[in-house]
């Protein structure tokens, strides 16, 4: 498959809502771009983001959707409850505020557990370590450099085109063919974008 082919069907893809299919197009032509050393590798990689952004936003959103109908179907049965317990204490005032007090207390701490579900779900931290030493957005492709040092791909090569073969910050002589792929950093990033998808636009 060509380049320009994997990208226009990723991007296509994507407008469709097929996620899933999208990346997978859009990761072909980044490595396609990769191994062809073609100068648009940075714009493969934004479009990769971008999509991994829009799956996590519409998959967010299915899950808030049915986050709230569960709520409302709880809420549902606790009214029922209160219901049936004040038809079956009839006029008794005590027991009325009672059941009305204890229903109402169920009710926030439903509500509460709801509230701290979402809370949880949109934490925006990024650990440093996901990010590229040189643009400082989230990495999709880390590389080692001999000194140990992890950037993203394809900011090193642009470093080395614009200043030379050398690590960026412990300035020793470093070239294309010294990189290792961090494949263990890669892989908690893809499981941190999964559960973070906003983390792609950073």
């Amino acid at each position: 498959m060509l380049i320009n082919e994997s990208i226009i069907l990723g991007q296509a893809l994507t407008e469709k809502k097929q996620h899933t299919e999208a990346l997978n197009k859009l990761k072909i032509g980044y490595q396609l771009a990769i191994q062809q050393k073609v100068k648009y590798v940075n714009d493969i990689l934004q479009a990769l983001l971008l999509a991994r952004k829009k799956k996590w936003e519409d998959d967010e959103a299915i899950r808030l959707e049915k986050e709230s109908e569960l709520l409302r179907y709880v809420k549902g049965l606790i009214e029922k409850e209160r219901k049936e317990l004040l038809e079956k204490e009839g006029t008794d005032e005590e027991a009325v505020d009672t059941i009305n007090y204890n229903i109402d207390e169920k009710l926030r701490k439903v509500e509460n557990v709801f509230v701290q579900s979402r809370e949880n779900a949109t934490r925006r931290d990024i650990p440093d370590a996901y990010l590229d030493k040189i643009s400082f957005n989230i990495m999709h492709d880390p590389v080692f450099t001999p000194d140990g040092i992890t950037y993203e791909r394809q900011s090193l090569l642009d470093h080395f085109k614009r200043n030379g073969y050398f690590d960026p910050i412990t300035r020793k002589a470093c070239k294309e063919s010294d990189l290792v792929p961090n494949l263990s950093l890669r892989e908690a990033i893809e499981d941190f974008l999964k559960d973070n998808g906003w983390a792609a636009d950073y």
